[in-house]
């Protein structure tokens, strides 16, 4: 039997592990809980300890399913994590204290306070979201500064985890520094200037180190938990996004990756960033081969959710079945999503069904992707050569033929079931091995669109994609 890999997953509100076999793209055991949350002062929290908990029983009875041969095979562990959640650590590598959530919205204020100040002391290559740890760093400085003067140090939330699986250096990797607001990507280097800034100058950087880096072993405290040996190499993941990517098969510059779910992001790969060009664009380092991403998203999920339920529909049913034929170009209904994420409806008949209606925000969101895409690849200068496409509604044949036919390079749609775990499984099984496993299986393709439905679709909405 190959050497396995295990790959983590800190979501959300999910925590997954996978163990891989080094040649292979499905997973040969896999296990799942729920990511523990709670609440400080009306704050969403990430209580790291509890997190360790759950990562380390999950990551128990993965490895338990695959039998005794495969946890004897095990040669490395790698850890995926939300990106923009940071554990302050003091002196003692000990938490001071629990994590906001990303989605928790506590860095909003201090960014609109220090962005000008912060572009004139610490210039980045790119834009720095509300999200962005730099600004969660102010909110800590201003509403728990006993705890931010306790801290030392820093790193994001799978690094930690990782760090306390057993001997080894605090390090940051490329893709979750990319998160921040304190990494310049292209150089690859801290703007520690930043800290100042926002009010936490005292605190140290970690090292920064790529993905898919060995950074430590298994301890034999942490190796008994799990039911394996000591000693497996700790290898360092990446942000979430990007290894669901890099599982889903996103490798080579021009492939786009888009993940469909409550927040529809699209991640352009590439080979270089023009800082003038990208000033307003959420750019980084990717998890692997020294390439870089651009990211946007869309609230796709988020409106059907809102408009299946505004309907009177049942959100859980086959979208297929809700849509019931409606035809290209939803009757003459039209909408637009704007940037600022308000949707407006024209051509709206009194009598308008509630099928017109969901046949028309999946156009409206199929050709905001379409155009998201467009200026993605207009700031890479770079064309999509690649699409791929995954999340719940890939199993819908109706959104499948309205992402074939409405965006730009060729797509392809994938079954991305544990996507992130797996991808940190591949970058761990690179680490060690020099190889990545094969990207999951693709759906088989479709039969190809008539050409005069394309038509219907070239007249409702412009250009489409070639057969």
């Amino acid at each position: 039997m190959s050497a396995t890999f295990l790959g983590i997953d800190v979501g959300s509100t999910r925590t997954k592990a996978v163990v891989l076999a080094s040649g292979g793209s499905d997973a040969l055991a896999a296990a799942a809980a729920a990511t523990p949350q709670g609440e400080a002062d009306g704050v969403p929290v990430h209580v790291p300890g509890a997190v360790r908990d759950a990562v380390v029983d999950t990551a128990r009875r993965a490895l338990a399913e695959t039998g005794p041969e495969a946890r004897a095979r095990l040669g490395g562990i790698a850890v995926t994590s939300v990106g923009e959640e940071a554990v302050l650590l003091d002196a003692g590598a000990r938490p001071v204290g629990d994590v906001p959530t990303w989605f928790a919205g506590v860095g909003h204020a201090p960014a609109r306070e220090h962005a000008e100040e912060l572009d004139r002391r610490a210039p980045i290559t790119g834009l720095r979201h509300p999200e962005y740890t730099v600004h969660t760093l102010g909110w800590w400085a201003r509403t728990r500064p006993a705890q931010a003067q306790a801290a030392a140090t820093l790193t994001d939330l799978g690094s930690w985890l990782l760090s306390t699986l057993g001997p080894g250096e605090l390090v940051m990797d490329h893709s979750h520094a990319s998160r921040t607001g304190l990494f310049d990507a292209p150089t690859r280097s801290w703007r520690a200037e930043a800290l100042d800034v926002v009010g936490t100058g005292h605190l140290a950087l970690p090292r920064l180190v790529p993905s898919g880096t060995v950074v430590g072993e298994l301890g034999a405290d942490a190796a008994a938990a799990l039911g394996v040996a000591p000693g497996v190499p700790l290898v360092t993941g990446g942000h979430d996004h990007f290894c669901g990517a890099l599982a889903a098969g996103a490798r080579s510059p021009g492939d786009l990756y888009i993940s469909a779910g409550t927040s529809e992001a699209h991640l352009l790969v590439t080979d270089s960033l023009d800082p003038a060009a990208t000033a307003d664009s959420e750019v980084g380092c990717f998890v692997t081969d020294g390439l870089y991403y651009l990211h946007a998203a869309l609230p796709s999920g988020a409106l059907y959710l809102t408009w299946t339920r505004l309907l009177g529909l049942d959100p859980a049913a086959p979208l297929d079945a809700l849509l019931d034929a409606e035809p290209v170009g939803s009757r003459g209904v039209r909408g637009r999503l704007a940037a600022d994420r308000r949707l407006s409806l024209e051509d709206v008949p009194v009598d308008v069904s509630p099928a017109t209606l969901l046949r028309a925000l999946m156009e409206t969101t199929a050709v905001a992707s379409r155009d998201l895409t467009r200026d993605l690849s207009r700031t890479a200068a770079r064309p999509v050569a690649l699409r791929l496409l995954a999340g719940t509604p890939v199993a819908s044949p109706a959104w499948r033929e309205l992402r074939s036919v409405l965006g730009e390079g060729a797509a392809a749609f994938v079954d991305a079931r544990e996507a992130t775990a797996l991808g940190a499984a591949h970058l761990a099984a690179r680490a060690v091995t020099g190889e990545l496993p094969p990207p999951l299986p693709r759906r088989a393709p479709d039969p190809e669109v008539p050409a005069a439905r394309r038509e219907e679709y070239a007249r409702a909405f412009g250009g489409t994609a070639l057969p």
